[in-house]
């Protein structure tokens, strides 16, 4: 029985060709993916609140019982994020390139089928 042998340069020849013919589409496509959205976040100050029945009375206490001790009021702040804006992309990674080398190195996007090409089985091999 003969054993299979793969031609390693035909192999690469092959998945260049085809690697080339692929990029030079999709590298438009690529750029205009890679224009990050927006995250918006609004912030609403709201008047501080004031103390009211029972509370009041126990802070007018400690404040006039102890020394040195002072109540601040602060404003209370309400952020509200809009994080509809946002690529998909951008929730993995800051920026595009490492979202698809991240997707490249596990395998969960058509980016990888440049490495299906060089490692396929089912080529024909020469004997």
């Amino acid at each position: 029985m003969s054993t299979r042998q793969r031609n390693n340069l035909v192999r690469i020849e092959r998945a260049l060709r085809i690697s080339k013919r692929k990029y030079t589409s999709s590298l438009q496509d690529l750029a205009g993916e890679s224009i990050p959205g927006e995250w918006l976040t609004k912030i609403i100050e709201h008047p501080p609140s004031v103390p009211c029945g029972d509370e009041y009375n126990a802070l007018q206490e400690i404040l006039s019982t102890t020394p040195g001790v002072f109540w601040k009021p602060r404003k209370r702040k309400e952020y509200i994020v809009d994080s509809s804006r946002l690529k998909n992309w951008q929730l993995y990674s800051e920026h595009y390139a490492d979202y698809i080398g991240y997707c490249q190195t596990w395998g969960l996007s058509h980016h990888t089928q440049d490495f299906d090409i060089l490692f396929d089985d089912k080529e024909i091999t020469h004997d």
